[in-house]
């Protein structure tokens, strides 16, 4: 067996444009004990927004934490590419996908200590020698025509042979969620 090793997580979600400075006396703020891995769950914006993505950035950029890891939720419209693409309004450009995806995974994510996740499994060594591998996924059952959605009648997480045919349920899982103990943590916005 394995020996164990103490790792402090934080998880986070819906934060929705949330910054400390705009909430100085919440439970919340800056003064957070040092931990290992920071996750944040998804819904980094209200609807998106490139100056929102980055305020989103700078506030995680502020929290002290060896692993950052991020995924997108289905308030985080640009970085749907499928859904931004057939959703513009009128002065949205098809070209704010890349540059919300830059924010995420260009110079300043990297120096923020930020690591934006993709839907598939990520393993990291974190810097106290403890393994770590996560399942993503931004993914969540369609609601109200947001990003990031999927038919009720779908399953994006497990493959053909583990969904329940007899009820009507398709597998559309391009990247299935591995079994125990293939992975430690399942990481979405929505539920699976």
């Amino acid at each position: 067996m394995d020996s164990l090793i103490n790792t402090r997580f934080m998880v986070l979600s819906d934060t929705h444009n949330f910054s400390f400075e705009d909430y100085p006396g919440q439970d919340f703020r800056q003064g957070l004990p040092k931990i290992d891995v920071l996750l944040h769950c998804g819904d980094l914006t209200q609807c998106g927004g490139i100056s929102s993505f980055k305020r989103a950035l700078s506030m995680l950029g502020s929290i002290e934490a060896d692993l950052k890891l991020v995924i997108a939720g289905n308030h985080d419209l640009e970085l749907d590419k499928d859904y931004w693409a057939t959703h513009l309004d009128e002065g949205d450009l098809v070209e704010e996908h890349d540059e919300a995806m830059d924010v995420w995974t260009g110079k300043a994510a990297k120096e923020a200590g930020v690591v934006f996740l993709s839907e598939s499994t990520h393993t990291f060594i974190l810097k106290n020698g403890a393994k770590l591998t996560i399942y993503a996924s931004p993914y969540t059952p369609e609601f109200c025509d947001w990003a990031f959605p999927y038919e009720h009648n779908l399953d994006r997480f497990n493959g053909d042979e583990d969904v329940d045919h007899d009820r009507g349920i398709q597998s559309i899982a391009k990247n299935p969620v591995p079994s125990f103990p293939n992975i430690d943590i399942m990481m979405t916005h929505g539920p699976p």
